[in-house]
């Protein structure tokens, strides 16, 4: 597994253009792997001031084209892999890790339901996702929650967490983080790190 991270410059009219369409985020992210057939996991996240791409992939992405539409042309290159199993086998049973999560609990839905809003029922449903995915939750935080319309009458709810864990199952573990918690994973949801100190980028 590789995790990439590449920071987008807002300044740009064709980055705000991306960051408006979830459709053409998908196409270009895609377009980064050979024959773009591989839908991996991403989400963006704010990092030093600034806005990234992250991006986890079975497959070494090539962000050059993504890059010089919307990266900072200034520097070069804009991007950073970084190969991520070497984290996941450290990631033992009885081991215990901080993480950041952007996840859908419940999808995409028509009517958005202001109940799945709650802190307390979003961190149960991470709760239950751990005991199905090789961990212990031992602490959650909310940082945000919202229905963010996808597409004419549908809402995707989309929620951030940061908090720490606890592996009860590598094997299983490393399969979930790999393969992405809940649902939206095609619009930027579902992308686990972990880290042993509170983030996994140095700033």
């Amino acid at each position: 597994m590789f995790l990439t991270r590449m920071a987008l410059d807002v300044n740009r009219e064709e980055t705000r253009e991306l960051l408006s369409d979830a459709g053409r985020m998908q196409r270009e992210i895609r377009s980064a792997f050979a024959g773009g057939n591989i839908q991996p996991l991403f989400r963006l996240e704010n990092i030093s001031g600034r806005l990234w791409l992250v991006v986890l992939s079975r497959l070494r992405p090539s962000l050059f084209s993504l890059h010089e539409r919307y990266g900072y042309l200034g520097a070069f290159p804009s991007w950073e892999t970084f190969d991520y199993d070497q984290d996941l086998e450290l990631a033992e049973d009885g081991t215990t890790w901080n993480f950041e999560l952007n996840a859908s609990p419940v999808g995409i839905a028509p009517d958005p339901d202001p109940a799945w809003l709650e802190p307390y029922r979003l961190n149960q449903w991470l709760e239950r996702q751990g005991r199905q995915s090789g961990f212990i939750l031992k602490a959650a935080d909310v940082t945000h929650a919202e229905w963010r319309p996808v597409d004419e009458g549908a809402f995707l709810l989309l929620a951030d967490w940061n908090g720490v864990l606890t592996v009860t199952s590598q094997e299983t573990f490393a399969w979930a983080v790999s393969s992405g918690f809940g649902n939206g994973r095609e619009n930027g949801a579902g992308l686990m790190t972990v880290a042993r100190n509170n983030t996994y980028w140095e700033s």
